[in-house]
């Protein structure tokens, strides 16, 4: 005898209506959008092998302050991955916390983030680092996110700012526009365009 699965029709086929589930922000969309930044080549240098991103929390997290040296943000970054590279190599799970002491200012906190893998656009696995709050699939939605402080890409700082991005990075050089590199490209903290376009640079 043969069974038969019939699919019963729900108000959204009949009607055409968006699935909010389906409707989901893209790993790409989040790296776009600067909630997520891309570190994947520094990631390599460590034997990492996945696309790698952090969460603009996290990257916030490194850099609370302005002013604080490029070098002191690269270590920072380069302590959290070597922290991360440590504990992944000592478990299985797919999702894991870890804590480093990264410097800030004079003082040395310790921190903890939470890593995962998962299944980027194309079911390929990538690594999340975020804070222990975040949800890999909700980020960019995440309603405990402070806009405010966002972290812009130069692309996103010139269009706020009527400038060319060459312009913006000159500023950026210029020490004019405080920002950060994380993973090969400046960031700049929103709150920080909003400061300018308020005073002035």
């Amino acid at each position: 005898m043969e069974i038969r699965r019939i699919r019963l029709r729900k108000p959204e086929d009949v009607w055409g209506l968006a699935d909010p589930e389906q409707q989901r922000k893209t790993r790409q969309d989040a790296i776009d959008d600067g909630d997520l930044i891309e570190i994947t080549r520094m990631g390599r240098d460590l034997g990492i092998m996945y696309p790698l991103a952090v969460s603009a929390r996290v990257a916030e997290s490194m850099v609370p302050f302005p002013n604080i040296p490029q070098e002191t943000v690269t270590e920072n970054l380069w302590d959290t991955l070597h922290a991360f590279r440590d504990k992944a190599c000592m478990t299985t799970k797919a999702k894991f916390e870890f804590q480093v002491s990264l410097y800030q200012n004079g003082l040395v906190p310790t921190l903890t983030f939470k890593a995962a893998v998962s299944p980027g656009d194309d079911g390929e696995p990538v690594i999340t680092i975020m804070l222990p709050d975040e949800n890999w699939e909700a980020i960019g939605y995440d309603q405990h996110h402070n806009a405010g402080d966002a972290m812009l890409t130069v692309d996103d700082v010139a269009s706020t700012l009527n400038f060319t991005p060459g312009r913006i990075q000159e500023f950026i050089r210029e020490e004019r526009i405080p920002a950060v590199k994380c993973g090969g490209s400046w960031r700049v903290k929103r709150s920080e365009i909003d400061r300018i376009m308020n005073e002035g640079f």
